[in-house]
């Protein structure tokens, strides 16, 4: 019987799960663990799967099972074993930004305070099947029309803050002076970054990166309310 093919990408947001709970930086976790850091960035980035002696160092030092790290299957530790399971065992909190995101011209940002919860409950199991690191995620109410048939006015999305570099056909929160703006960016050669809109009544127009130092990628939108 073939052994199935690891999951990198599931492996290096686990990884990253790790590191979020012990809290420390990379390069501090690296030596904690006796690796260099840049082999513990080649396992958070998915470049390759975490050796033996990485597995070992990490179950020694914070009691994080080999199996859950290669392959996501509960418990994650030693302790956890007998243990009842519990909501937050399945579920998650992820945070609701205070602010709306604007996806037509010139909304300008609101308090969210009428929203009575601190953020919308998710899946673990969901967000592992997408590799999506909990750590990084934020909840965001989009406002106006510019992106109608992909984003609605009212629609909650959920945003990876870790990934602010834009790509061709993927929609982003942008930071643009004291608003937050939902677009496709499209990062061109030079340091522009282009900007556009789903509505085509909204015309793209260009940025210089460089140049422009109120406006910034806050993260990539992996989510809508539609598929969940």
């Amino acid at each position: 019987m073939d052994t199935p093919a690891l999951d990198l990408q599931a492996i290096a947001a686990r990884a990253k799960q790790i590191l979020s709970e012990v809290g420390l930086h990379g390069t501090e976790f690296a030596e904690k663990v006796g690796v260099p850091y840049s082999t513990l960035r080649a396992y958070t980035t998915a470049q390759r799967p975490p050796s033996a002696e990485f597995l070992t160092a990490i179950y020694r030092a914070y009691g994080y099972l080999p199996s859950w790290l290669l392959t996501g299957d509960l418990p994650a530790k030693l302790s956890d074993i007998g243990k009842p399971p519990t909501l937050q065992d399945d579920f998650v909190v992820i945070p609701l930004l205070p602010v709306h995101a604007s996806a037509g011209g010139g909304v300008v940002n609101d308090n969210v305070a009428e929203y009575k919860v601190p953020g919308l409950c998710f899946s673990r199991q969901w967000l592992s099947s997408r590799h999506l690191n909990e750590a990084n995620l934020r909840v965001i109410v989009v406002r106006g029309s510019s992106m109608d048939g992909v984003l609605s006015h009212g629609d909650r999305v959920l945003i990876d803050l870790n990934d602010t570099q834009p790509q061709s056909g993927f929609v982003y929160v942008l930071r643009q002076g004291n608003e937050l703006l939902v677009k496709y960016c499209q990062l061109l050669p030079g340091g522009i970054l282009r900007v556009s809109s789903a509505n085509q009544q909204f015309q793209p127009y260009d940025v210089e990166l460089e140049k422009t130092d109120d406006v910034a990628i806050v993260g990539r939108v992996v989510a809508s309310m539609h598929e969940w």
